[in-house]
């Protein structure tokens, strides 16, 4: 238990800053520039999540093989150079398509081309931290570093009103989790682990990337793609409201929901490594019941704190993105159930069922953008039901492994809180 503390900690942090970010500049500029930044942070999270998330599960799995090894040092390579050029490319195209003050305001983001750098330096050690349970070393890590960024960035953010500040927050934090994580495992966890297997091969450690980073890339775009529908056909006015209402609604449940799959994945691979595969569903359900009871709570705390907290300090321009949070956080209870099936399916080695799946989501994401254009209110309760509709999907195709328990508490989580929700006219 006091892991998942550390691990929740450790993850919520830095979507703390974050949001801290996001809720400052919507406090001091208009929502299309907000919606400036969406664009940035949908490049950032799509060159994170097929690039650090996947590399950083795929490593769990391989850690203390030479192909995984060889995996990590390789990455490092592809990472600087592949996301960083994609980055670059955003910084530039936002450029391109704005006038006047704003077209300084997108220049301004080039900090976040250093991001993906940042981020592969610590991938061996935070990978050597995670495998050996130093969860209270890495949460220490993200403390230091969120704070720091936000002190540094947050003045100049107040002062400047520039998109310089979000750039310098997520880099320094992402170069600072980094140094220290690596200061942590120097010093406290040796270079291998006991799980020790050289004969591994770096092509199966490359293709067992390939199929996460194919899951995680449908993921962002199950995710992602209502937003960037909205973007295109609505303006970035619209998006900046949109992504205000997802950052807030999401940034504490989330993280506490991958906070737990965190924790419970090298559990999972460990079980399905030694034979136990029977234990796999008994290990998942008894870790959703924390992680579902963990979101409720989030999704509760965000609703009374936007309202009482947030709404006092934001223009009428905002009140169709504060509607949205108590919807939208109803959603992380069956995101949470498809992160744990995913993790099983990952310590399995059947990740190819999971693909086909997240593709589905990515085409309901698209019907969902298109409502927001008219009704946002509508498209986060789409939301929910694209949500859901995966997380039966993921479920059938664990089959014998799958928690079923979680996914009907899930179920049950988002249906009372609609019946809340219309009862009281939230």
């Amino acid at each position: 238990m006091i892991h998942l503390a550390w691990s929740i900690l450790e993850r919520i942090l830095p979507r703390v800053a974050s949001a801290l970010i996001m809720l400052v500049l919507a406090a001091i500029v208009a929502p299309s520039v907000v919606g400036m930044y969406a664009w940035m942070v949908l490049a950032l999270t799509l060159v994170q999540t097929v690039g650090d998330t996947a590399a950083r599960q795929t490593a769990v799995v391989h850690a203390g093989t030479e192909g995984g090894d060889r995996f990590v040092r390789r990455f490092r390579g592809w990472s600087a150079g592949v996301g960083g050029g994609l980055l670059a490319a955003t910084v530039v195209a936002l450029s391109l398509t704005q006038a006047g003050p704003d077209r300084w305001q997108a220049i301004a983001l080039v900090p976040f081309v250093l991001v993906p750098s940042c981020s592969a330096l610590g991938l061996d050690a935070l990978v050597r931290l995670q495998r050996a349970g130093r969860w209270k070393h890495i949460a220490s890590s993200q403390a230091w570093s969120s704070t720091a960024s936000l002190l540094c960035s947050v003045p100049i953010l107040v002062t400047t009103h520039s998109l310089l500040a979000s750039a310098l927050q997520a880099t320094l934090a992402e170069a600072g989790f980094a140094l220290l994580n690596r200061r942590h495992a120097a010093r406290s966890v040796p270079a291998t682990t006991d799980d020790d297997r050289p004969g591994t091969a770096t092509s199966t450690v490359f293709r067992d990337y390939l199929h996460t980073a194919l899951f995680a890339l449908l993921g962002w775009g199950q995710g992602q793609t209502d937003r960037v529908s909205i973007g295109a056909l609505a303006g970035d006015a619209r998006l900046g409201q949109y992504a205000f209402a997802m950052s807030l609604s999401r940034s504490v449940g989330d993280a506490a929901a991958l906070a737990t799959i965190n924790v419970i994945r090298p559990v999972l691979v460990g079980a399905a490594r030694s034979g136990r595969g029977s234990e796999l569903v008994g290990l998942a359900e008894r870790s959703l019941r924390r992680s579902l009871a963990v979101s409720v709570l989030a999704a509760v705390l965000t609703t009374v704190g936007a309202q009482l907290l947030v709404a006092p300090f934001l223009a009428e321009a905002w009140d169709p993105a504060l509607a949205l949070v108590p919807v939208l956080a109803l959603a992380v209870a069956p995101s949470v159930v498809a992160w744990t099936v995913t993790a099983i399916l990952q310590a399995e080695s059947r990740m190819r069922w999971a693909s086909p799946i997240k593709a589905i989501g990515v085409l309901l994401s698209l019907p969902i953008g298109v409502v927001a254009v008219h009704d946002l209110e509508l498209a986060a309760w789409l939301v929910n039901a694209r949500e859901l509709v995966v997380m039966g999907l993921l479920l059938v195709a664990a089959r014998h492994r799958a928690p079923w328990r979680g996914g009907l508490l899930a179920l049950g989580v988002v249906l009372v809180g609609a019946a809340l929700l219309l009862l009281t006219g939230a």
